[in-house]
């Protein structure tokens, strides 16, 4: 090798190293998708596109800047969705209108979102049924990177069984068990947007949930519940619903919009639509579900610097120390339980799994436990009469 300048010339040097790998980034938890019938529905049929704000949306699917006379004058679920969810927090989606609010060309266009990575929620605004649900959770469960709110059909108040039954049952209006995916009931009441628009009308939760998704994961995390959060740009719920009417459906992984005493519409309710009955709880509750998917995606992404290096043991302490650094700060953030971090995550390298027949493969796993935080779904007070000093007692 030719010598380097600072071998003969005095002076201070700068040399460049990589002392350890790159830290792992959190990727983003609250990009959505909708799919489902534009307002002017010959714009950008069957493509999948971006947008960053709701006044996008109107340009590219709802506005004619050119000839206003041919601007949209209804509003339609998709477009009430976008809003709902611009207005509760959300900053980017993507859309695909497919020009119908038809159960199968929602079935055969939900494909088009596969390879955008970044999406990590995804709806399909009022279009509703055994068909729809199911393409929802065909698209979700084997990507395993993505989550779905599941829209009611309508109003279900004189039979709210109807709910607890799933679709594949004659009446059933519940969508299909499933670990990746959250129904929200009932609908709620936006005011006037377009020309021909009613003054209100009733319209699918999902993009106000997703933008409470997004507003949540920034505000607290991923790992926070959705939950107890005030609903924005609606003013009433189609029905409206008490204790007693919520205590069957939130065991059925029914999540419920009410009116608090203050008059506010909170999301009341953060289970997935794994039944209570199944045996394993794991995933019961969205946050846990949803940050799950945080971590695996993060650690996928994170450590994409190993592949290909030489499989030793020094390469074993590297991804230690890049994963045990990414999960302190979650443990930090509180997503993880335990009084020290080493209490709630463990970091290993089985050597059942990492044989020299495995490592010969190419092959090398890294096992990680994680003790998550669930949400204090019950608050349970304790209260009883004292006969003594409260000093004493």
């Amino acid at each position: 090798m030719p010598p380097t300048i600072y071998e003969h010339t005095p002076g201070v040097w700068i040399n460049e190293v990589r002392l350890s790998p790159p830290p792992i980034a959190g990727v983003s938890t609250s990009i959505a998708a909708f799919i489902g019938q534009a307002p002017i529905t010959t714009r950008y049929p069957n493509i999948a596109r971006a947008v960053t704000s709701y006044d996008q949306f109107l340009v590219d699917y709802v506005l004619d800047l050119t000839t206003p006379a041919n601007n949209a004058k209804r509003s339609t679920s998709l477009s009430r969705a976008v809003k709902g969810f611009f207005q509760n927090g959300g900053q980017r989606c993507w859309i695909v209108n497919i020009g119908t609010e038809l159960a199968n060309d929602v079935k055969n266009n939900i494909g088009l979102f596969d390879p955008i990575d970044e999406i990590a929620i995804i709806a399909a605004p009022g279009i509703t049924g055994k068909t729809v649900y199911t393409a929802l959770a065909d698209h979700t469960e084997p990507l395993g990177d993505r989550f779905a709110i599941y829209d009611p059909a309508g109003n279900e108040s004189a039979d709210r069984s109807k709910l607890q039954t799933p679709v594949s049952t004659p009446g059933g209006k519940r969508p299909v068990d499933s670990q990746y995916g959250a129904f929200y009931y009932p609908r709620v009441e936006v005011p006037k947007e377009l020309d021909n628009d009613p003054d209100t009308e009733f319209v699918a939760p999902s993009g106000h949930i997703a933008g409470i998704y997004a507003r949540v994961d920034t505000t607290r995390g991923v790992h926070k519940a959705p939950a107890n959060e005030a609903i924005r740009g609606i003013s009433a719920v189609e029905d409206r619903l008490t204790d007693a009417d919520q205590d069957s459906l939130n065991n059925n992984g029914v999540n419920i919009l009410r009116v608090a005493p203050d008059g506010r519409i909170l999301v009341w309710g953060a289970r997935t639509l794994t039944m209570s009955t199944n045996g394993d709880k794991s995933f019961l509750h969205v946050s846990t579900r949803r940050f799950v998917n945080y971590v695996e995606e993060s650690l996928q992404e994170g450590l994409s610097w190993a592949v290909f290096e030489p499989n030793n043991l020094q390469l074993q302490k590297q991804i230690s120390r890049a994963a045990s650094a990414f999960l302190d700060r979650a443990w930090a953030d509180g997503a993880l339980f335990g009084a020290t971090a080493a209490e709630s995550y463990y970091v290993r390298f089985p050597d059942v799994f990492n044989q020299d027949a495995d490592r010969a493969l190419g092959k090398l796993t890294v096992e990680i436990g994680l003790r998550v935080t669930y949400p204090a779904e019950f608050i349970i007070i304790r209260i009883g009469l004292l006969m003594q000093s409260a000093i004493t007692a």
